[in-house]
């Protein structure tokens, strides 16, 4: 029997498994050994028929001033195409509360400290815009029904915080808080 005929097949069964695992590897290894922060989350959407029991968030860090932005990508801006979508690293500092906030944003991966990677949508009016958005990936939440309903409820009255896992520049959403009354 050759040889080949017996490796083949196994070859080709092993390549998607390869594949998914690589996929599966970042998520995995952030919620494992990621350091945990906590960020405020902006004004929280109400459930999703279609899509189940998720909660939509928005986050106050998504949102940065064009001064936060590195000078090389203001330049770079400016020589691409107005609405393109660009990768981003966006350095993260902790404040006396214990929430991170924006340091700064630079398409150059940070040497030190906390970052996220985002992907940044070029403004049409760059000069004018007060803020700039990034996304990061962190905009769903899935919860059971009765939680994410509960979630919803809350939050909508009272900020809420988000603990995300956090490793070379990869984040997955854990938890989501909303602070009780006293």
């Amino acid at each position: 029997m050759n040889p080949n005929t017996i490796f083949r097949p196994l070859i080709v069964f092993a390549i998607p498994v390869l594949l998914l695992v690589a996929l599966a590897f970042p998520p995995f290894w952030t919620t494992m050994f990621g350091e945990e922060i906590k960020i405020k989350t902006a004004p929280i959407d109400p459930t999703d028929l279609f899509r189940g029991s998720y909660v939509a968030l928005g986050y106050e860090i998504e949102s940065v001033s064009p001064d936060q932005l590195d000078e090389t990508m203001m330049t770079d801006f400016k020589s691409k195409y107005v609405g393109d979508y660009k990768n981003v690293y966006v350095a993260l500092q902790q404040g006396e509360d214990g929430q991170y906030t924006v340091d700064y944003v630079s398409k150059e991966k940070p040497e030190k400290g906390l970052y996220l990677k985002g992907k940044v949508q070029i403004p049409y009016e760059l000069e004018s815009a007060s803020s700039i958005q990034i996304k990061y990936g962190l905009d769903n939440f899935y919860a059971p029904k009765e939680k994410a309903m509960d979630l919803e409820t809350s939050a909508s009255a009272k900020p809420a915080w988000a603990v995300v896992k956090v490793k070379n520049g990869h984040a997955v959403l854990k938890e989501i808080i909303v602070p009780k009354d006293k």
